[in-house]
Order: C-alpha cells, then structure tokens, then sequence
C-alpha cells in the first residue's frame, strides 16, 4: 500500500515498534498461550486427574502457588470505583443475553448540516461514551449476578450469571471497535490499556485461571494487578459456563503434580469458581468505570482531547491524525475479525496445521463466537454509517460522500449488510457449524473479506488515511 500512501508517519512507525516488542515480551513470559491456532500446548491439554501421584516430576515457576485463607464466599469488595451510571435494574440479563439500558446514559447526539471533519471526530466520540457508559450498565448487572451466585452457588444462580455475561458481552464487542484513546494501548495517543485490562482475548489461559482457583489468587489485594489471562471477561466465560470437574494444565502443573485440584470436592471447587467468578467482576467493573470515566464529558478528558484535535488537543496536532486513531480501530475487522476469529479456526492462517483449528473460536464455553462476530459488526456500522439508530449520524460514509465517493461509501455498506446478512445465515452456534456445516463459515469470512478488502485500499486511499501497522503488507 505504498502507492497509496507515499509517506508514512515515523511516530507511527515507532509505536508500532513498541507494541510488537511488547507483544514479544508478553510472549517470553507465557501469557500468549492462546493467541495462536494451533494444537493445544502441554499446558492446555484437558487433564482429567488420572495418572499423576503426588511423587509426578514439576517444572519450577509453572504458576501455581500455596492456598491462601479465603476471604469467605465472594470474595469480593463493594468499593469498586465510583460509577458514572446509575444501577441497573435486573442483574440476572433478562431476554437471554441481550443487553439491560442503562438508567442515565444519554443518546448519542446527531449533528446537523454539512459535514465536517469536527462533527466526525464528535460523533466518534460521543458514540464511544455511550457504548462505556452502556458497558458500564452491564459490568454492573454482571458483577451483582456474580456476587449472588457466590453467596449462593447453584443453577439459578448460574444461569443468571450466564445470562448477565452474554449482556455484557453483546456491549462490549460493539464497544470493542472503540479502541482509540483510553481503551487503547499506552503505546497509541491517549492509551490505557483499558481494552486488555476489561476483556484480554486472544490472551487468555484457562490453566492460569484452574492454577488460581486452586491458590485463591483471586482473592488477594494483587488480584487487580495481576497477569490479564488470568482475569476479565474471558475468566469469567469459563468460571460461570464450564461446569466440569476437569482441568486444562499439563500433569506437570503443581495443582496436577501435587493433587491439589483432585483434592477439591465438587461443591468446593463450584464455591471457588463463584467466589473467583465474583472477584473477576468486581475487578471488570472497576475498569468499566475507569473508561467511562476517561471519555465522561468534562474538561481534561480524552474526548476533549480528540473533539479539540487541531485546536490545542495535547494528544492530537491535526483533525487528521486524530481521524487516523480512529480509522486505526475501525480495522479490527480486518485482523481480529477476520484473521483470527475466522481464519484461524478455519484453518486459513500458516500456524493452523490441521484442516481446522476450533481451539482458536473465541467462545468457546459460551458458544458465542458468532453472536460476537455479530456484535463487532454492530460496532463497525456506528462507526462507519452512524451511531444512532439505523446509523443514523455522522459516520465515514459521509466523508467518503463529501469528497465524491459515494459510490465507495455506498458499496462499503453493501459489504457490511452482506457479512451480517452471512453470520445471520450460520443458524447454529460457529462453534457448531464449523465441523457440521463449513461452507457457511467460509461464507461468513468471504463476506467480511470483501468489506475488508475495500476498507484497506479504496478506503484508505479516498481519505488519505493511513494504514494500521498490521495491516501493512498483507495481501489477503
């Protein structure tokens, strides 16, 4: 993409040189596990209990670690930070996982009138406060489910556990396409690395959770600190929908090597899960607050800062680097999506050997791969088209119609309709489809690629935006 962009940043380019070494050191310290499409690694292979004896030789450092005195059930505080929204009514995600409206968040304004580079960069972010705000709604249902269903294990209480994960889930994958400012990397303007702090995936580890439920982890003060493929919203998908009694470490992991799983009975191991379940939301919804907080219209805030690109912001010189931070997100369909929700579980990535890779699906307790994708695509569009209903609003279709490219804009939307049109058709759970019913997975990737394809040339190219790092380079 040479051709279409002659110059590139060179601030950028050092940044992007920042979040690879960062991804390398993520690497050296095994928080990656899952990140790739392949065979499960020793430490992810399912052990059942059988065959290790407390004499079974242990690595050092495999990550468990003494039980510690539990806290009692829950173990959980209810000084998490100062919400911007009030309490929501239902914490159990009525109407099977669709999301519960927040008391007090605000509808997203629509501008008037021509359009203008300003009333974009206005509505991206007011579009971004409202879907924190509405997360934050949700984190908040989320954690008063989980703290119930820790003072009271048990299948109702799962269930609406379940049910205030998929809610919260179904707001946080739209809110997922917001990834600029503060829900950014510290490495990008004005990131906190508030994403990975909330929701981590692909870096997730199901063992380092098993490790924890075993040592209690969860329930000292360094919980909120700790490695984020042990904590989040990917923790709690296991914590509330894996019921079985069988662990995901290798033989080789203490709570394997020295039987401190097997030790754990039924009921203590579901205490243990709900009281960690309880600690994870706790920790999720404080970092909710925290991002509502950053985008919270007020002065020193980071919608200030991009809103005021061009006028003094001390984030952004220009209204188009600020339009570039926001571009950059928008290309979460493009590797995220794409790449490695699709790709890599339909085995179209170098790393997957196998026909299939469905270790790489990301939902894969809650089944809730497609309804993601779904959700992602939702977030597209309110960036894209509008973030009112219907897209209403100003979006990048009305830049592309101001500088003579409706024809472009039009056809983006085409493209977007046809990969929802294509992810309504699965009619079954992804992680269903993609061994009974391929074909429709693939559609699903052909769909999105063809949106992907515009949005990475003839996109780029009409606005002169720049391409993200990752998204150099790749052809396909």
């Amino acid at each position: 993409m040479n051709s279409v962009r002659p110059t590139m940043n060179r601030a950028r380019r050092e940044r992007a040189g920042r979040r690879l070494s960062t991804a390398l050191l993520l690497s050296l310290v095994g928080v990656a596990a899952a990140a790739g499409c392949r065979k499960p690694p020793p430490d992810e292979v399912v052990y059942t209990g059988q065959g290790a004896g407390p004499g079974a030789a242990q690595p050092p450092g495999s990550g468990g670690s003494a039980p510690v005195p539990s806290t009692g059930s829950g173990a959980t505080s209810t000084t998490a930070a100062s919400s911007t929204i009030a309490t929501t009514a239902g914490a159990g995600g009525a109407g099977g996982g669709e999301p519960v409206p927040g008391d007090v968040c605000p509808p997203v304004p629509v501008a008037e009138g021509p359009f203008s580079k300003a009333k974009l960069l206005t509505a991206a972010a007011d579009c971004a406060l409202n879907r924190a705000c509405e997360f934050e709604a949700q984190a908040r249902a989320l954690h008063e489910s989980a703290a119930a269903l820790a003072r009271g294990p048990g299948e109702p209480s799962a269930a609406a556990a379940r049910g205030a994960w998929l809610a919260a889930m179904a707001v946080w994958q739209e809110a997922e396409l917001f990834r600029f400012g503060p829900a950014a990397s510290s490495t990008q303007p004005g990131g906190q690395d508030l994403r990975d702090q909330i929701y981590s995936w692909p870096l997730v580890s199901r063992c380092k959770v098993e490790e924890q439920i075993v040592s209690r982890a969860y329930a000292q003060p360094s919980f909120s600190s700790s490695l984020i493929n042990g904590r989040g919203l990917a923790s709690l998908e296991y914590l509330v929908f894996h019921g079985g009694g069988d662990n995901a470490c290798s033989q080789y992991s203490p709570i394997n090597a020295n039987r401190t799983w097997a030790a754990l009975g039924a009921g203590e191991l579901a205490q243990r899960k709900a009281d960690y379940a309880a600690a994870a939301a706790t920790d999720v919804l404080a970092q909710a607050g925290a991002l509502a907080r950053a985008w919270a219209p007020e002065a020193g805030s980071f919608r200030e800062k991009l809103t005021q690109a061009g006028q003094g912001s001390p984030v952004f010189a220009t209204e188009q680097d600020a339009l570039n931070a926001v571009s950059d997100a928008m290309f979460y369909v493009e590797k995220e999506l794409k790449d490695w929700k699709l790709g890599r579980p339909l085995g179209f990535t170098e790393d997957c050997v196998t026909p299939t890779c469905p270790e790489a699906l990301e939902s894969r307790f809650a089944l809730a791969s497609a309804a993601h994708i779904r959700a992602n695509l939702r977030g597209f569009r309110r960036l894209f088209q509008g973030c009112g209903e219907g897209g209403e609003g100003v979006g990048f279709d009305d830049w592309l119609r101001a500088v003579d490219s409706a024809d472009l804009a039009d056809r983006m939307l085409a493209a977007l309709s046809e990969a929802q049109s294509a992810v309504d058709a699965l009619g079954l759970p992804m992680e269903q489809a993609l061994s009974t019913d391929r074909a429709k997975v693939e559609s699903v990737y052909t769909a999105v690629k063809a949106l992907t394809d515009l949005l990475k040339t003839e996109f780029v190219s009409a606005l002169n935006l720049e391409l993200p790092q990752s998204s150099e380079g790749d052809n396909d």
